[in-house]
């Protein structure tokens, strides 16, 4: 077992994306999907509460009730004066600790594959 914060899930999952379509030691893909697996429920818990924090602070269109955007459409509004405290929020959604089972992932079940630092710091939190 292991204590991650949340965005350590959330960054393991962008991360794993990328062995998800590579040959592995069969140790390494078996430890990686039920890692996987665990950290896809905790992302869930973090939807959730993500979603509450948008229908608690967002912006929206009073005729039709959707998410009023940004001009470039890449931004749900956030209600004025309430950024600050969305953010503190966020923040700690993103730091909440959580116990996730690593199955004793090693570097060493990952054979002579390759990979990126980035790709490597997303592993970390989760390595034995």
């Amino acid at each position: 077992m292991a204590t991650v914060t949340m965005q350590q899930i959330l960054n393991f999952r962008n991360g794993v994306q990328t062995f998800m379509d590579k040959t592995l030691p069969l140790q390494a893909a078996y430890k990686l999907n039920k890692i996987r697996h665990a950290a896809n429920k905790e992302t869930e818990f973090y939807q959730e509460k993500f979603n509450e924090l948008l229908d608690q602070y967002a912006e929206r269109d009073p005729e039709t009730g959707n998410f009023k955007f940004s001009e470039d459409g890449q931004q749900i509004m956030i209600q004025d004066g309430k950024m600050a405290e969305v953010n503190e929020k966020l923040g700690e959604l993103a730091n909440l600790e959580v116990e996730i089972e690593t199955y004793n992932l090693k570097i060493d079940d990952f054979g002579a594959i390759d990979c990126t630092p980035e790709q490597l710091d997303a592993l970390m939190p989760f390595l034995a």
